[in-house]
């Protein structure tokens, strides 16, 4: 008799475990989805976007221009880069630590002014090293983010502390891989060879 429970345990378990992983998957995007919805990363994704054409642009027409001056551009994106992209490796290793999305709950101004002074900063690197030598270069004003737009983004970094609040129970479930592909990967800046 043991035995036949023990076979009905194990083959209810079998056929009734890709269901049950399905409806995890579904909850873990649905979570992620929640996230990609939020208004800063909505803007984030512009910004990312327009940092990806100014550069990008730049490059095309890199020819144009003394090889010294193009890796000084090229120098001073990859830093940029660099800064954004330890923001968002920062903010996935803080939503897979339990401890750290429990400081996220109970202080959220504190958490979201330390993202704020982080996105500042990388913010003000790009404008005063990557903007400032392509027009000093190509002679054009290419605009990188106004400090209207900054301030915009910077407020929205509270509300992702409120969605994260909400979604706790499924983040605390996901990998790093699994963050990696559905959130921060899509946010990071591509490289210059990529552009």
């Amino acid at each position: 008799m043991q035995l036949k429970s023990f076979l009905v345990i194990i083959l209810s378990l079998v056929l009734f475990a890709p269901v049950f992983a399905q409806k995890r998957e579904q909850k873990m995007k649905e979570a992620i989805d929640a996230l990609n919805t939020t208004e800063f990363i909505r803007k984030y994704k512009e910004y990312q976007g327009a940092v990806e054409s100014t550069v990008g642009n730049f490059k095309a027409t890199a020819t144009d221009y003394p090889t010294e001056d193009v890796r000084e551009v090229q120098y001073a994106f990859r830093s940029t880069r660099d800064n954004f992209n330890k923001i968002l490796e920062t903010i996935k290793k803080d939503l897979l630590d339990k401890k750290t999305r429990n400081f996220m709950k109970e202080n959220p101004d504190r958490y979201t002014q330390f993202v704020s002074q982080e996105l500042d900063l990388a913010y003000k690197n790009y404008q005063s090293t990557v903007v400032v030598k392509i027009n000093e270069l190509t002679g054009q004003e290419q605009v990188g983010l106004g400090i209207m737009e900054l301030k915009l983004l910077l407020d929205l970094v509270f509300d992702v502390v409120g969605v994260i609040n909400t979604i706790e129970g499924e983040l605390s479930k996901m990998n790093d891989k699994y963050l990696e592909d559905n959130l921060i990967g899509p946010l990071r800046i591509k490289e210059w060879e990529k552009l």
